[in-house]
């Protein structure tokens, strides 16, 4: 939607008086009023323009909130309320008929039509910024106090947010003007990476190193996870790389209680140091055996 400056289709600055922009509309609805340009689309366009002027900048109310926007500040409102306030009154405009265009077409422009209807044109402008948290706080949920504008304010983050989920904290931007609205807050939030696990949407995935004899024989062992320490068996003879999946101990689903992605533990496994000469010995015997 195109800005209109009503000022500038009347041809007049912003300081001037009620007169001053009632004698400029009188000159230039005379110039392209419709009667005198018959069959010319764009006089008749700028005849348009020239009269949703006039009814703005001669209505006091409309003036000043059209002020307001246009310059974006608040104290401009008492110095129209004073400058105009006598003026308020419809002028007469004789001959020319304001109601004129209005009639045949039945509507006014976009702009015109949103700036007295819409209130987001007076909506002040959005803040944003950024806040970094852990892992462990993606999946607890955290608080954060942040300042803003001047203001302290508690953000909550709940259990499960994504890495860059934007949060909208309802106008808790930039003041609005002619009574607006205040602007947004949006808060982009950052998860640091973790050195266990890696996240993919609601899953977990982190692996641990099982010594070989329960990688031959299989075993329980234990598996760190967000909600704590957890048992998990290691079948025997599990492949290197192999992955087992502890169900319910991934990220919880966001604004969705009771409910998490799953976690999956890649096994590795190690050589043992340090054998001594019995055990280097009982080794050699199993050997032996698998060889006969």
């Amino acid at each position: 939607m195109q800005f209109k400056d009503y000022y500038k289709i009347l041809e007049v600055t912003p300081e001037a008086t009620a007169d001053e922009i009632k004698k400029s509309y009188r000159r230039l609805a005379m110039t392209y009023h419709p009667d005198r340009n018959p069959g010319n689309a764009e006089a008749e366009e700028k005849f348009k323009e020239i009269n949703e002027a006039y009814d703005v900048l001669s209505n006091a109310e409309k003036r000043q909130k059209f002020d307001l926007m246009r310059n974006g500040k608040a104290n401009t409102a008492d110095y129209y309320k004073q400058k105009t306030a006598k003026n308020a009154q419809k002028d007469d405009l004789g001959d020319f008929d304001f109601e004129y265009f209005k009639k045949k077409t039945g509507e006014y422009s976009e702009f015109f039509k949103n700036f007295f209807s819409n209130s987001s044109l007076f909506k002040g402008e959005d803040f944003s910024g950024n806040i970094t948290i852990s892992l462990k706080e993606a999946y607890l949920g955290s608080t954060r106090i942040l300042s803003v504008l001047g203001n302290q304010l508690r953000i909550k983050i709940l259990p499960g947010i994504k890495n860059d989920q934007l949060l909208k904290i309802p106008e808790q931007g930039y003041p609005g003007i002619a009574g607006g609205k205040k602007g947004d807050l949006y808060v982009r939030v950052k998860i640091e990476n973790d050195g266990m696990f890696t996240r993919r949407g609601d899953e977990l995935f982190t692996e641990i190193f099982v010594d070989i004899f329960t990688v031959i024989l299989g075993g329980e062992v234990i598996v760190k996870t967000l909600s704590g320490d957890v048992k998990i068996n290691v079948p025997a003879g599990i492949e290197y790389g192999k992955q087992l999946r502890i169900k319910g101990k991934g990220m919880p689903v966001y604004n969705t209680e009771g409910h998490f992605g799953d976690l999956f533990v890649k096994i590795k496994y190690y050589i043992p140091k340090n054998l001594s000469e019995d055990d280097k010995a009982e080794l050699e015997k199993i050997r032996n055996k698998k060889l006969i």
